[in-house]
């Protein structure tokens, strides 16, 4: 076969284009560490590479939901760890002024201590978290959740937050809640002394203030209505007979009201007819069974409405501090699980780069192997064209 100069040259310049491109590649590889540096170099380990990266960067996002989970946890287990400290102590306080040495200035003097650590209570209540969010409020965390009011009398402790639960990945398969429910942590206590409030369709503008039992020495559990008969006059109706268990009371707008050893209050104006229902209940606030004490102390009372108001405060407490003891121990599970997830995502980590960088970096050893025989044949291809090349009849030429 006749093999002309032109062909020669043609085919020498590709072999040696060739060769070169393979010299650039490995070149590349070496100094860049990575194997593949463009999907078409190896389409279906990039497809596997781009599957391992995304894999990386989202346990290393469910590494970064855990420690702010573990964040927020340890900021409400410390907050609610104090919560219990200031229990503990006002249930000092209170076992000491249930002393029958006590008398009523000795008792007026512990109340205005427990009255500053009920404050403080609705401070910590009402903690806030690095991210200025409420911790305690659900998912109405720009507001603040546990508010003081007054209406009429009667002051009393009112929930502004919501029963939202925040809910953070932290694997493919789990998630955790980052939330303890103010509402049933510090509005929802079990106690004897819980009651509800009801209004009825009335025609006036009268607003019932929330109630609770002031003398438990007498009280008597029950649905009692408040009836206006007058203009200026009502009766409390025993519903159980019904029964009056007052009759022909004056209406003062604002004025405490007083009956079975519960006290409540109205405001405004209630016309003829209009119905104020107050019945047992199950729960109280905290906030306003550590105000009850306060009351209790301040009254100036001595004996059996004392020891009485005491003794279910002591109780109440008990149930309070159980109840804490248990958010804790729940928060405390939260963040076990948390560490061990933690470790579970580190491993499943460190197995994916180690299988990324087996499909996507450059073996050196092979590839400086590699890039010395490319180079050899190169240099091998460059001096048979020269040799080629120079073969000419012209050289016979005399």
């Amino acid at each position: 076969m006749r093999v002309s100069t032109t062909q020669i040259y043609t085919q020498g310049l590709k072999a040696f284009g060739d060769q070169q491109a393979k010299l650039v590649k490995l070149q590349e590889q070496i100094s860049t560490g990575t194997r593949i540096n463009k999907p078409s170099d190896d389409p279906a380990a990039s497809s596997r590479i781009l599957e391992l990266e995304q894999t990386l960067k989202l346990n290393e996002q469910y590494q970064v939901n855990i420690n702010l989970a573990e964040q927020r946890l340890n900021l409400e287990e410390t907050t609610l760890t104090s919560v219990g400290n200031i229990l503990q102590r006002i249930r000092e306080l209170a076992i000491q002024a249930n002393n029958a040495s006590q008398d009523a200035v000795s008792r007026e003097a512990i109340s205005f201590e427990i009255e500053e650590l009920n404050q403080e209570l609705l401070s910590l209540a009402n903690t806030i978290d690095a991210n200025g969010d409420y911790l305690f409020a659900g998912f109405q965390s720009s507001a603040i959740p546990f508010t003081e009011n007054t209406t009429g009398a009667i002051n009393h402790f009112d929930f502004n937050g919501d029963q939202g639960e925040r809910l953070i990945n932290i694997s493919q398969s789990r998630q955790i809640s980052t939330d303890v429910s103010g509402r049933d942590l510090f509005m929802k206590v079990s106690t004897a002394g819980a009651l509800n409030e009801t209004t009825g369709a009335n025609a006036g503008t009268g607003v019932l203030a929330p109630a609770h039992v002031f003398d438990h020495s007498v009280y008597t559990p029950g649905d009692y209505q408040i009836v206006f008969t007058g203009a200026n006059t009502y009766d409390v109706v025993d519903l159980s007979g019904p029964v009056n268990v007052v009759t022909g009371a004056t209406y003062t707008d604002g004025q405490a009201i007083d009956f079975q050893g519960i006290r409540t209050s109205i405001t405004g104006t209630p016309a003829v007819g209009d119905t104020f229902t107050i019945s047992q209940g199950q729960h109280e606030d905290v906030f306003s069974i550590v105000a009850n004490l306060t009351e209790t102390l301040n009254s100036g009372l001595l004996g059996t409405q004392v020891n009485a108001n005491i003794a279910e405060s002591l109780s109440d407490i008990d149930t309070m501090m159980s109840q804490f003891l248990e958010a804790r121990t729940t928060i405390g599970g939260r963040l076990n699980a948390l560490e061990a997830q933690k470790e579970d995502n580190e491993a499943l980590i460190t197995v994916t780069q180690n299988t990324l960088g087996t499909i996507r970096d450059t073996d050196l050893a092979e590839a400086i192997s590699q890039l010395t025989l490319e180079q050899t044949t190169l240099d091998a291809a460059q001096a048979v064209f020269a040799r080629i090349t120079s073969s000419s009849l012209f050289n016979f030429l005399r």
